[in-house]
């Protein structure tokens, strides 16, 4: 049934769609493990997973102009940028409250990458394509 959901949209949406899901697997499990003070070794794997890959996921999917770029190593990138700037704020602002920073992380991660699978979902075919000509960011890439 997913190969079928899937097969409706070009290749490089599909990829960008399985990264979504597979963002929000790791955001969702997570956030239940902690809710439901889980296991020890999981939760630490899935907060791995859940730092370098799910807020710049959730970045990443909003904004299509990366697209040529490693669509996971953009989302390391930023997705340990946005956590540095979100905890350097929170020290600063003297809120330090780890698990309710990663809760609002988390959710908003969520709704971010909820929004942009339906965006990528149902926005009318005339908007997949960019009209004009493309330019390339490189040298390399023209």
């Amino acid at each position: 049934m997913s190969g079928r959901f899937l097969s409706t949209l070009p290749p490089a949406a599909q990829r960008a769609e399985l990264l979504d899901l597979l963002a929000m697997l790791i955001g969702g499990g997570l956030i239940v493990i902690v809710v439901l003070s889980g296991p020890t070794l999981p939760r630490a794997l899935l907060a791995l997973g859940f730092m370098m890959f799910v807020p710049g996921r959730a970045v990443m999917t909003h904004w299509s102009r990366l697209d040529r770029w490693s669509q996971v190593g953009m989302s390391i990138v930023f997705s340990l940028s946005v956590l540095t700037l979100v905890a350097m704020t929170a020290l600063w602002a003297h809120y330090w409250h780890p698990v309710g920073i990663f809760e609002a992380e988390d959710v908003l991660s969520l709704a971010a990458l909820a929004a942009g699978l339906v965006r990528r979902r149902w926005s009318p075919a005339g908007d997949r394509e960019q009209a004009g000509p493309q330019r390339s960011w490189s040298r390399a890439e023209a």
